[in-house]
């Protein structure tokens, strides 16, 4: 028996393409290193399921990834080129090609599917039918949902679900504000900074250690130069900064309450910020929330020596901060698990199931987990910046270090104040 022709990266494949494999058990291997041994098989078998569940008259669902969960390139003549995120187009400076508005041409190609599948084919099996929204990350919120809305309309389904993670959820809250024809029917978020994130934060002060992780790859620009000429120009960003909660909290939309160095934010894009920030809609009966809890998570800052120092709590989800991630009025449930596995999460994906369907859940807790005010540690810009300062060689690796290296970004799981960095080159 030959052997099947050699398969292309998976980020390459269109989700359809992946699907088939995981059914065909064609190309095992590289499926597995891509997606987690574990991961591959549970997935295999899903995608095997779904194939004889398959509702063409179902209701339709659009999932929306989280931030920097969307594939970003170009396409000319109907040939793609995948920049973000493809590591040998990292290699060689390709990130430089994301800042605004000089790479405004760039477009959303498709998901992080290590982060998303199993959301999507859960909802198969349910008798709904998933259409992944990807979207451009970098860009203005209220453009996003504008965008959103477009597809909604395009789509011709007369009511649609929206399941949205992470970033993903407040691009959908702001569509739902301005859903005038009230296609939207239900909006679930999973792990939505709807009072954003110390995440961007750490990414504009090149301390995010995810984007270190992701520079280190990039062997013409430091993490520093990246954040100084890339994210510093990303609207997106700046629209996730956190809230100031209370009056004793730094206003992260003023530049003068940022550390005074070359990588101060730009003032009109923060004024922009706030107000998109200030018309985010209330929520309606439509709405639905679900919370990550008990994880180390940046909860605060504060301004020491030059740059911010992050105080880090198990009160959150590891990447948003439970007071951040409640949108009040809203239905909302809670659930002991990270950021980038709230998708995964087999319990989560009953319950998101059992929301669309029946409005209500009894899979996880409706009660809200006290505050954790006790500081597990603390850790400063300059002790995040210590870690990836060296290059790595995408081709010299093996296929289990390349998947461990991108799973932080493939699968939206942002721990930001845990900076876990291969140094081997």
């Amino acid at each position: 028996m030959s052997n099947p022709p050699a398969l292309p990266s998976p980020a390459d494949l269109h989700e359809d393409q992946i699907i088939a494999l995981l059914r065909s058990g064609a190309h095992a291997a590289l499926l597995s290193a891509y997606f987690g041994e574990v991961e591959y098989r549970e997935l295999a078998q899903l995608a095997k399921i779904a194939a004889t569940r398959s509702n063409d008259r179902g209701e339709v669902v659009f999932i929306l990834p989280g931030i920097m969960g969307s594939r970003l390139g170009s396409m000319q003549r109907r040939t793609t080129s995948l920049l973000w995120l493809h590591p040998m187009a990292i290699a060689q400076g390709g990130l430089s090609q994301l800042a605004l508005p000089a790479g405004k041409s760039l477009r959303a190609l498709g998901v992080m599917l290590p982060g998303y599948l199993k959301l999507r084919l859960s909802l198969e099996i349910a008798g709904f039918v998933p259409v992944f929204h990807p979207f451009d990350w970098r860009s203005d919120l209220e453009t996003l949902a504008r965008a959103l809305l477009r597809a909604i309309e395009k789509s011709g389904a007369r009511k649609v679900h929206i399941v949205a993670h992470s970033m993903g959820g407040v691009v959908a809250r702001i569509a739902l504000g301005n859903d005038r024809n009230e296609r939207i029917q239900r909006l679930v978020q999973l792990g939505a900074p709807n009072q954003g994130s110390f995440a961007p934060v750490q990414a504009l002060r090149a301390a995010y250690p995810t984007v270190r992780k992701i520079a280190a790859l990039d062997h013409f620009s430091t993490a520093e130069q990246l954040a100084r000429t890339v994210f510093l120009t990303l609207p997106g960003l700046y629209q996730m900064l956190p809230s100031a909660l209370t009056p004793d909290e730094p206003n992260l939309f003023d530049p003068a309450q940022w550390p005074q160095d070359d990588l101060v934010p730009d003032a009109t894009m923060l004024n922009r910020a706030y107000k998109v920030r200030s018309r985010m809609p209330a929520p309606d009966e439509r709405c639905a929330v679900i919370v990550g809890t008990n994880q180390e998570t940046v909860t605060s800052l504060r301004l020491r020596d030059g740059g911010f120092e992050y105080s880090v709590r198990r009160d959150g989800d590891g990447t948003v901060p439970l007071a951040r991630a409640l949108w009040e009025g809203a239905d909302t449930w809670f659930v002991q698990e990270n950021h980038g596995a709230l998708t995964n999460n087999n319990e989560v994906l009953a319950a998101v199931t059992n929301i669309l369907k029946e409005g209500k859940t009894l899979r996880l807790s409706t009660a809200i987990p006290a505050p954790a005010s006790e500081v597990v540690r603390t850790v400063t810009d300059a002790e995040l910046r210590a870690a990836a300062i060296h290059k790595v060689h995408w081709d010299r690796l093996t296929l289990d270090s390349r998947r461990r290296i991108l799973e932080p970004i493939i699968t939206s799981e942002f721990v930001s104040a845990v900076p876990v960095v291969p140094r081997t080159a």
